[in-house]
């Protein structure tokens, strides 16, 4: 997690994607007794806190846990909870765990540098169809950058059909990357002819509770003949190591937005 300074009002919100890479329904559950005994030897401080420690995933279904952090002192905190995962079958018998890395700090001192948790993440995924590359966002990373309570960002983003013959229709998911701010894509879907572009605006509105989120947004792309009205869904999953969807045409969006934590 981003650095975070010690006596805030609010504690900050992270969220952690979780994703079901299995062919059948799963339910998962944190095991949070190390995390309760942390804040117990900690005056009872609530230092860290999950808001959904259990929960069920469909196939090939992402959700994210959401993850609260609220340093007492100026030091590094971590914990290591295991996650219990089980399906029709039964509990799995692979054993996985959530790795929760936090470090406080002193207003006065100056912000610690964001290290990056996972180094050889991808920039951004894609899941393409038969017909390539042709489906493209101007930018694959967008930085709303580091915001108040309230404020208001706005960026910009071209999606392009660059196929010669063939129109597609586009299609954002909903997501809880966001965890409580307030996101707006204009427009949320759409159809584009070949050869065209279609320019995005996005508007994020930052909650009253302080948020750090890095993740993507997920758009739907269906290809559609001039001739033939036939649809392509043969798809082939590129610098990722998910499990792509069974049909359909996927672009991925890298979104990022720090808060701006003020002194009360």
């Amino acid at each position: 997690m981003p650095p975070v300074p010690i006596g805030i009002e609010w504690a900050v919100t992270y969220p952690i994607e979780i994703k079901n890479l299995g062919i059948t329904k799963l339910k998962y559950q944190i095991d949070t007794t190390l995390l309760e005994k942390m804040n117990k030897e900690n005056y009872d401080f609530r230092i860290y806190e999950i808001q959904n420690p259990e929960g069920t995933l469909l196939t090939n279904e992402t959700s994210f846990i959401y993850t609260l952090f609220r340093p007492l002192e100026a030091k590094d905190y971590f914990l290591d909870l295991p996650i219990k995962v089980s399906d029709i079958e039964g509990p799995s018998a692979e054993s996985y765990i959530l790795r929760l890395r936090g470090h406080g700090y002193h207003f006065e001192d100056k912000r610690p540098k964001e290290l990056a948790f996972y180094e050889d993440l991808p920039k951004c995924r894609s899941n393409l169809s038969d017909n390539g590359a042709m489906a493209a966002f101007s930018l694959e990373e967008i930085d709303f950058g580091e915001l108040e309570s309230g404020e208001l960002s706005r960026r910009f983003v071209i999606l392009y059909n660059l196929h010669p013959t063939q129109r597609l229709k586009f299609d954002f998911a909903k997501s809880g990357l966001m965890c409580g701010d307030n996101i707006k894509l204009e427009p949320m879907s759409g159809e584009l002819k070949p050869n065209s572009h279609q320019n995005i605006k996005m508007t994020l509105i930052c909650s009253k509770y302080p948020t750090h989120f890095e993740g993507e947004i997920q758009c739907q792309i269906e290809w559609e003949s001039d001739n033939d009205n036939t649809k392509h869904h043969d798809a082939k999953s590129v610098q990722t190591n998910t499990v792509g969807a069974d049909i359909g045409e996927y672009l991925f969006m890298r979104l990022r937005k720090r808060s701006k934590i003020v002194r009360l």
